[in-house]
């Protein structure tokens, strides 16, 4: 009966520098920006029924400004991928019919505990849908709303990694909805 008792003081010990920390979010404060790998999957409907698979990856750099209150950080970024989350159907695969490229204006709100800032986020996406091929014809501007959430990780004073899954909805005047879910690994810096 005595082992719970030794454990509690210990747990404590251990737990207040990260308490301690978990209040203040200042190492988070001022400009960052970085670079992210995507992968995606979702699916798209061109109305009437028929709806693809769309799955894919995306390159890019993202950038941002937080301010911080105590433990919690706010902030805006920018973020833009070089994608190809394209139609699959089964066993075929349609590479010539995908989105070529992401570009997210985020709005950014988290709490730190310790070197980790848990956060949310709220924004909207742009991006451009080729129909089978690169011609001016072909090539349609599809935007919508995104939500996500993610955590950054301070590996040093300046230097994190991340992870983000983002939900969006992408439409446009031609007749396609999409809804596509991406998960992002993210390394960057803090100025």
């Amino acid at each position: 009966m005595r082992t719970p008792s030794l454990f509690l003081p210990l747990a404590l010990i251990f737990a207040a520098p990260l308490a301690a920390s978990a209040q203040d979010a200042s190492a988070w404060a001022g400009a960052y920006g970085g670079v992210q790998l995507s992968y995606g999957d979702g699916f798209q409907d061109y109305g009437g029924g028929t709806t693809y698979d769309i799955y894919g990856e995306s390159y890019g750099l993202f950038a941002g400004y937080m301010w911080t209150t105590g433990a919690w950080a706010y902030g805006a970024e920018l973020a833009y991928a070089n994608a190809s989350f394209h139609e699959y159907d089964g066993p075929d695969e349609y590479p010539d019919y995908q989105f070529n490229h992401t570009l997210d204006l985020k709005a950014r709100a988290g709490y730190a505990m310790g070197p980790a800032l848990v956060y949310g986020t709220l924004g909207y996406g742009f991006s451009e849908w080729e129909e089978g091929g690169t011609d001016p014809g072909d090539l349609y501007d599809v935007d919508g709303v995104l939500v996500g959430v993610g955590v950054d990780y301070l590996v040093t004073d300046q230097i994190f990694l991340g992870a983000e899954v983002l939900r969006r909805g992408m439409d446009s005047d031609y007749p396609f909805d999409a809804d596509l879910t991406t998960f992002t690994l993210r390394a960057g810096m803090t100025f």
